[in-house]
């Protein structure tokens, strides 16, 4: 029943019968049982508002930590690769990362007129380089496209460069052309991939000799010697690793420089230099279209350094 306002009525809500107030007896606390009813349900609506409030501001604190979180985290945005700029017409740019989660990838190109490109790339199981040429729309669309022995397309790179702010100041690099992110197609069977891929490196020479600024003649001469003792440190083939190297090798160890004179030293500190750390690195580098400049050869980000013949000469642990 609910009792009405200034008329005083008690309201039947099932009959709608009214009865007048004065009808009924009232005990002596039955005044102080209706303010404490009307007390209990002014409570009530007071704490369904202070929930509602409270839960506008956890919604606003939280929409505060998100802004926060945005904003300390590096943007990624697209950017402008500009092939007529000083610092990369006339050369070849290279990039490293990964195609899918697992497969290490390393591609060169190199810009020519009207936008063109054209480029190679190899993954750390390739015995050769796959051809790509295409075009960059826009200055930040790139389209390429590889092709199989007999000249027909096989598959495509679809990607997007981006400026990444954190890289441009770590590496003191243009804002432009620094990764690039996108899709892999197979033409044939339609599977994408996704690959994700960070400039390393600007130089100059020509996309089809990229060593020759450390003196070697042919670059599959070093690829082969890459790849021979990447894989011996992968199968733990000690001898073969030993053999690949050019003596006397000075390796830093614990602080300490060590000279390594002959095949016999380095077995018998080959635990200490070739840590499942360091072997890591070296087994997540592409041993072709590697980096090089008139010291030699590089693996990966310096892991390895390798002579104008293929030999080892320098083994970077840090």
């Amino acid at each position: 029943m609910n009792v009405t306002g200034a008329a005083r009525w008690l309201v039947c809500p099932l009959s709608n019968y009214r009865i007048p107030l004065l009808m009924i007896p009232f005990a002596p606390d039955a005044n102080r049982a209706r303010d404490a009813l009307l007390l209990r349900q002014d409570a009530r609506r007071l704490g369904f508002d202070t929930r509602r409030q409270t839960r506008r501001l956890i919604a606003a604190g939280l929409s505060a930590l998100a802004l926060l979180f945005a904003s300390l985290t590096p943007s990624m945005a697209r950017a402008d690769c500009d092939p007529s700029d000083r610092d990369i017409a006339n050369h070849v740019m290279t990039y490293s990362g990964q195609l899918g989660e697992r497969n290490p990838l390393r591609l060169v190109m190199r810009p020519t007129s009207g936008g063109k490109l054209e480029g190679r790339y190899a993954n750390a199981s390739s015995q050769s380089d796959t051809y790509l040429t295409g075009k960059l729309e826009a200055k930040s669309r790139l389209h390429l496209t590889e092709f199989d022995a007999g000249g027909m397309p096989r598959a495509t790179f679809e990607g997007e460069f981006a400026s990444n702010d954190d890289i441009n100041r770590q590496r003191g690099a243009s804002a432009t052309c620094e990764v690039i992110s996108g899709q892999w197609k197979d033409l044939r069977s339609g599977r994408s991939v996704p690959f994700e891929l960070a400039l390393s490196s600007i130089q100059s020479g020509k996309i089809d000799h990229l060593y020759g600024v450390a003196g070697v003649s042919d670059d599959e001469t070093v690829n082969r010697a890459a790849t021979q003792f990447r894989k011996g440190v992968l199968d733990d083939r000690r001898d073969v690793v030993a053999q690949s190297i050019r003596y006397p090798l000075h390796v830093s160890l614990r602080g300490k420089t060590l000279i390594l004179r002959n095949p016999k030293s380095l077995l018998a500190r080959y635990n200490e230099i070739f840590t499942d750390g360091y072997v890591r690195t070296i087994g997540a580098a592409v041993p072709r279209l590697m980096f090089a400049r008139d010291q030699g050869v590089m693996l990966g980000d310096g892991a390895v350094w390798f002579d104008a013949n293929g030999r080892v000469i320098g083994l970077n642990r840090s």
